[in-house]
């Protein structure tokens, strides 16, 4: 598989950093592409879309970006021209104007789903 000159950006979800593409980069690289795992602050959904642009702005030519979990919304917000696909990794797709929230809350959830609340820090 040949790059075409095009460069990966990898999108971390929630609860975890770019090492989380650790095992995804090498492979990708070996093949010729540029890849690049953008570090999110994760402080407020806006905060992280900024923090992307901000990698993409560093990024030349055209921008494959795949974001995982969470960050599949980051990813669908971000407006840089040199993206020219996405790629959604078991992440979340919200619609033109949706929320991460909206998206969780779509169907009732089911009786056996874990909570996602934060855990105590007593």
């Amino acid at each position: 598989m040949s790059s075409n000159g095009a460069s990966i950006v990898l999108v971390h979800g929630a609860w975890a950093d770019g090492s989380s593409w650790a095992k995804v980069v090498a492979p990708l690289a070996a093949q010729g592409f540029k890849v690049v795992a953008a570090p999110l602050p994760l402080t407020s959904f806006e905060d992280d879309i900024a923090a992307l642009d901000r990698s993409l702005e560093r990024v030349e030519g055209p921008v494959v970006l795949a974001g995982h979990a969470y960050t599949g919304a980051v990813i669908g917000a971000t407006r840089s021209e040199n993206v020219k696909a996405l790629v959604y990794v078991a992440a979340l797709a919200p619609d033109e104007g949706e929320t991460v929230a909206d998206v969780f809350y779509r169907a009732e959830p089911h009786a056996k789903r874990p909570s996602l609340a934060p855990t105590s820090m007593a």
